[in-house]
């Protein structure tokens, strides 16, 4: 008798810990993936019907949106807010954490030499900060005044 519960018992955890690896690998291996859509291909402060170029995170996961944080990211250049009904632009800075909503960035700088531009964003779990996926986006310079999307 025994021995038939010991058997079974070891069954068991064996059954219980088989499924808790497959948990682990499926969610290790869900797709989750992330994108910047961008609202235009090419800027310049010159322009008068807009303050940058507008970004949104495309974040596609299984994960509750409400869970993770958008941490975006720039080397050159700044992030700004403008939104309705005020349409106020907003300095926001180069390293900003949102939750998804859409954001500009822009410059006004009109020295001849820019560097390239690199915008990196990276979904992070909102309660902990841990990095989870990433992306960026890289801008090129036309005419060393007109910010464009390197494709």
């Amino acid at each position: 008798m025994n021995k038939k519960i010991l058997i079974l018992s070891f069954v068991g955890v064996l059954c219980i810990g088989s499924g808790y690896i497959l948990h682990q690998h499926f969610q290790e291996t869900s797709p989750e993936k992330v994108k910047i859509q961008t609202d235009r291909d090419s800027y310049t402060p010159i322009m008068s019907s807009t303050v940058g170029i507008g970004l949104v995170p495309i974040h596609i996961s299984e994960r509750d949106p409400e869970t993770v944080k958008f941490h975006w990211r720039t080397n050159y250049g700044h992030f700004v807010s403008w939104e309705p009904p005020g349409y106020k632009v907003i300095m926001l800075g180069i390293d900003v954490i949102n939750n998804g909503e859409k954001i500009y960035w822009t410059y006004n700088e009109m020295s001849e030499k820019k560097p390239s531009v690199h915008i990196s964003l990276t979904v992070e779990d909102a309660l902990s900060g841990e990095p989870l996926i990433e992306t960026c986006l890289e801008i090129d310079w036309e005419d060393q005044h007109i910010a464009k999307i390197k494709k």
